[in-house]
């Protein structure tokens, strides 16, 4: 299951603290502030819930490569019927490679990605839910997002 642990990280505005989350199963490395908290964690979905945000991350079993990964995100977000998707961009290092976009439902931001580790084909998406308002939401949502790293 999930490891915590906790990390201080020192940040433009001095010492925020960080929780490092391994999801042992898939090897997967997440940080993310110090107020989420885990709301469900199973064999295909984790999911988190922190001040005014909402993390979820689901496996799913399909063959895809990294190269096929912007249609699936595009197909992924179209299906969860987001609208004005922009800001596309491609995720690679931390030994994962992948795509997301950003897009809003029901009056909230949505960051949308399909990440793939190459090295053990675990495939996962990851949504992150925030008001699009809050700026800070929208810096941390992008943090965390550079900071899911496989462990294999």
């Amino acid at each position: 299951m999930l490891t915590a642990v906790l990390l201080v990280a020192l940040s433009s505005f001095g010492f925020i603290a960080h929780k490092t989350f391994v999801w042992k199963k898939y090897k997967l490395q997440i940080t993310v502030p110090d107020d989420f908290r885990v709301s469900k964690n199973t064999d295909n979905d984790f999911e988190m819930k922190g001040d005014g945000m909402e993390l979820m991350m689901h496996i799913f079993e399909e063959d895809i490569v990294a190269d096929d990964m912007d249609e699936a995100v595009i197909e992924g977000a179209n299906a969860m019927k987001l609208q004005e998707i922009d800001a596309e961009h491609q995720i690679e290092g931390d030994g994962l490679d992948g795509y997301y976009v950003e897009g809003y439902k029901d009056g909230h931001r949505v960051m949308f990605a399909g990440m793939i580790d190459p090295k053990s084909q675990t495939n996962f998406f990851l949504v992150i839910i925030f008001d699009d308002k809050d700026k800070q939401a929208e810096a941390d949502a992008l943090e965390i997002l550079e900071n899911v790293v496989s462990l294999n």
